[in-house]
């Protein structure tokens, strides 16, 4: 499979005063990376800034040429990363306190394997199909497997921003692992909360079918969520494998 076209963009949204998300790139481990700073912990930016930087080389320092479970691999190196970044913070006052989402993507040989902590989130868009390939680890989440909230209530519940995992959380982190096999034209995209919290799945779908192009998709994946308000910081990546245009 030939090498990939993304971009990725990301906004601070029309009501917060900075932005605490973060987005990075290692071309040559195929890993795309999207941090989301949570909401209400000691420095959400420094949190997310942390995770783009050290999740390339915990990746690169698991990686065995001679193991085949890559899956694995990321999984540890995701844990490993916020596992460690709680032990610091036990004796470094910067970072105590600091914490993130992420969504990780790996795009290796004919497969995409995502891992993620918390409610950044992963979708495949395939033949005008948007998948989500990741589950929420938050309480609304929770709460709407157990049938306590139905999906239509979830949006205005007050728990809604509450993440029940994330990045430098107590010990051990357990991040989820979704292996995918990628077809010629598949799109992923990896985004935070900023962007499926207010534009709705359809809309995502028609914005990744309409845009050829990963840049302008991103870019009008960031418009609908102004538009929507904006309420949230706002990051996208979106990364196209080869062959036909993505929705075609």
């Amino acid at each position: 499979m030939c090498t990939v076209s993304y971009a990725g963009r990301s906004d601070t949204g029309r009501q917060r005063s900075a932005n605490q998300d973060r987005w990075s790139v290692d071309i040559e481990q195929g890993l795309y990376v999207v941090a989301d700073g949570v909401a209400g912990s000691s420095d959400g930016a420094l949190a997310a800034q942390l995770v783009i930087e050290l999740l390339p080389e915990y990746l690169r320092r698991r990686r065995k040429p001679d193991v085949d479970d890559a899956a694995d691999q990321l999984r540890r190196a995701v844990g490993g990363l916020s596992d460690d970044l709680h032990a610091q913070g036990r004796s470094d006052p910067r970072i105590a306190g600091a914490t993130s989402t992420v969504v990780a993507a790996v795009i290796t040989g004919s497969q995409a394997l995502i891992s993620h902590l918390g409610d950044s989130r992963a979708y495949l868009f395939r033949d005008h199909k948007l998948d989500q390939l990741t589950t929420d680890h938050s309480l609304i989440q929770a709460l709407i497997d157990a049938g306590e909230v139905a999906i239509e209530d979830a949006k205005k519940h007050p728990a809604r921003l509450v993440v029940t995992r994330f990045v430098a959380m107590n010990p051990p982190a357990l991040p989820d692992v979704t292996t995918v096999d990628l077809h010629d034209g598949d799109r992923i995209l990896i985004c935070s909360d900023g962007l499926h919290g207010v534009v709705a799945g359809p809309n995502l779908a028609q914005i990744l079918g309409a845009h050829g192009d990963p840049a302008e998709a991103c870019d009008a994946l960031i418009k609908a969520a102004n538009d929507a308000g904006g309420p949230d910081n706002i990051t996208a990546v979106v990364i196209d494998i080869p062959g036909r245009a993505p929705g075609l």
